[in-house]
């Protein structure tokens, strides 16, 4: 294990002795491997005015993850825009694994009805600031029963999770499974429609405005609330439309800070 970044090997030194880094810390100079991956990022340029201790941010990669298999090949990569955000663990793990993990250390909420269980519950133990993490929305339907996925006739109602904006949160676009087109031959219609455990993907990160950098109080922990629609139906009757809300009180980790120097 190593790390790459623009730095000089006596900056590297510096905060390797200051961070006690036991792994090796390598000067990429002039950022020529990250040019040589392609990930060299574009939208910050050499006379950018932002400033990182007395030192422009030109030069660093756009941050991301590349997962590779047990031959090295590159399976899948994770790559932001922001030079500040990254990744969650949980959310790599899920992927690399092809399945999603509901961990009991993690935040979760949870309801139900006679058709279906719907729970909320996050791919991590807590979040981090511009770290984006994911929040699982999970149907699990009766044997025989079903929700309809879009796109749809006019009509008939879509399974929905949504987070509503919350102040220093980003919430990113909700990704949904494939639906599958199923024949209702009744209706003289064919409709898409899920079935067994549905997950919905919501990616959440939080921001700078969570942190109210005016203030020595930061938040410990924040509130995270997700609504959700649906309408179950067998293959006789569809039951009444519901609107449901789940509430998650997520952990929020501290920031890494350096410490006050012994006097």
């Amino acid at each position: 294990m190593y790390g790459v970044s623009y730095d000089t090997p006596a900056q590297l030194s510096s905060f390797r002795d200051e961070y006690s880094v036991s792994y090796d810390l390598l000067s990429d100079v002039d950022s020529a491997v990250m040019r040589e991956f392609g990930i060299l990022n574009t939208l910050i340029f050499p006379d950018d005015s932002e400033q990182a201790a007395g030192r422009s941010f030109y030069g660093v990669p756009f941050p991301g993850v590349y997962l590779t298999d047990e031959r090295g090949v590159v399976t899948e990569k994770f790559f932001h825009r922001h030079y500040a955000t990254r990744e969650s663990a949980g959310s790599i793990r899920d992927s690399a694994l092809g399945e999603i993990l509901a961990r009991h250390e993690a935040p979760a909420a949870e309801l139900g009805t006679d058709q279906v269980q719907v729970s909320a519950f996050l791919s991590d133990s807590s979040l981090k600031f511009e770290t984006q993490s994911t929040v699982y929305v999970r149907f699990e339907l009766q044997a025989g029963l079903h929700m309809y996925g879009r796109p749809l006739p006019e009509g008939f109602i879509a399974s929905e999770a949504t987070i509503p904006p919350t102040p220093g949160l980003r919430v990113g676009t909700a990704y949904y499974p494939p639906s599958r087109p199923r024949a209702f031959p009744e209706l003289g219609v064919t409709l898409n429609v899920y079935e067994g455990v549905v997950d919905v993907a919501i990616p959440i990160t939080p921001n700078a405005d969570l942190l109210n950098w005016t203030s020595r109080n930061k938040p410990e922990e924040m509130d995270v609330t997700i609504s959700v629609l649906f309408q179950v139906c067998s293959e006789t009757i569809c039951y009444i439309p519901q609107t449901e809300t789940l509430a998650l009180t997520i952990p929020i980790q501290p920031l890494v800070s350096r410490s006050a120097p012994a006097r």
